[in-house]
């Protein structure tokens, strides 16, 4: 049924070859992407679409008002395109017609590429719904959305006005995850459809985030399935008394691994006077499910120039339900939020932002 939903987005047929087989267990770590050759038509019932753009989820935005993608592969006089890419697994492309009036979105695995693919584009719907929230001292405006095919991936993305959300997408099966900064996390699923220029999904009440609603306020304990470099049941309380940067990240984060680890090192090296007053915790979100899970998966990823067991700083994990993380709603990853040593919220912001408040706050008498 999920296969089958991305096909339903995307009346795309394609002359695809074998699955691949399934990888091992345990891939061997930082698996290269390899190029690939991407080609194929692009058409709409048997006309060809010269013009058409392709391209992959990240770069297109849905909006109804400020749709378009920013690298888009176009089609030729002949609805014809060729592109050779690095590619690796599954990868989600969404297709528009020149004139925006007519799209797809479908996913691909390594070797479905193998031969040329047909996209084959249908009508696309406005889809409109009003985003709430209970609290009237905030607003709607503003907060992001990832759009998915159910079952698959990320097609674009979207952003909420003053009057909801408005995006133009294929009849189908979708997943929306609204992840702001400010909110916490909420998906909601909805059926677009056919035959209908436009489709009203039912409304969408969204909650402000701990850390936007708190500022000032004592945190509630987290809730963690396992840690590194503390016990798997430490409590947020136990560090009453000193200072706590909570710095959220997960290990599917390339800015995480590639610089926030490396620049969070550098930070608690260039503060030793603040070692007994500041506890740094690294906290991972719930895509890792142990300690050992992690290790793992940063393994995989390879590449690191730093090892999870001998930071200076201890790891926790957050439990998948219900998330820590998710209720706090950092909204971005890194993220950092500081708490006092009663366990009052202070602030929140990027690494660089904290160190310049707790200069203040923790600055040595004269």
């Amino acid at each position: 049924m999920k296969r089958a939903a991305a096909v339903l987005a995307c009346a795309a047929l394609a002359v695809l070859a074998a699955e691949p087989p399934k990888p091992p267990a345990k891939p061997p770590p930082a698996e290269a992407k390899k190029d690939r050759t991407f080609s194929g038509v692009v058409v709409a019932g048997k006309v060809a679409q010269p013009g058409a753009e392709i391209g992959f989820g990240w770069t297109w935005t849905l909006d109804a008002d400020a749709f378009g993608t920013t690298e888009p592969i176009v089609t030729d006089a002949k609805g014809q395109f060729e592109k050779v890419l690095p590619w690796k697994g599954e990868r989600t492309v969404f297709v528009a017609d020149k004139a925006h009036k007519l799209g797809c979105g479908v996913e691909f695995k390594e070797g479905d590429i193998a031969k040329p693919v047909t996209l084959r584009l249908i009508p696309l719907v406005r889809v409109r719904a009003k985003v709430t929230t209970k609290d009237p001292q905030f607003l709607t405006d503003g907060v992001r959305i990832e759009v998915r095919l159910e079952g698959a991936g990320r097609i674009g993305s979207a952003t909420t006005t003053e009057t909801g959300l408005a995006i133009l997408v294929p009849p189908g099966e979708y997943k929306l995850r609204f992840a702001s900064e400010g909110w916490q996390p909420r998906e909601v699923r909805f059926v677009v459809p056919p035959g209908k220029p436009e489709f009203a999904a039912p409304p969408v009440d969204l909650a402000p985030s701990l850390l936007a609603s708190r500022k000032g306020e004592v945190m509630p304990e987290w809730r963690i399935v396992d840690a590194i470099g503390l016990a798997k049941d430490a409590k947020l309380a136990s560090f009453r008394g000193r200072w706590v940067l909570l710095w959220f990240w997960r290990h599917g984060c390339p800015s995480c691994r590639g610089w926030g680890i490396p620049n969070l090192v550098k930070f608690e090296e260039r503060h030793p006077a603040w070692r007994d007053r500041l506890q740094i915790v690294a906290f991972h979100n719930k895509d890792a499910k142990s300690a050992a899970d992690l290790q793992d998966q940063l393994a995989k990823q390879g590449g690191l120039e730093w090892d999870p067991l001998t930071l200076a700083f201890p790891i926790v994990i957050d439990i998948p339900e219900p998330s820590t993380i998710e209720e706090w709603g950092p909204g971005v990853f890194p993220s950092v939020a500081l708490l006092d040593g009663e366990g009052r919220l202070r602030t929140t912001g990027t690494l660089e932002e904290v160190e310049k408040w707790l200069a203040q706050e923790l600055a040595e008498p004269k």
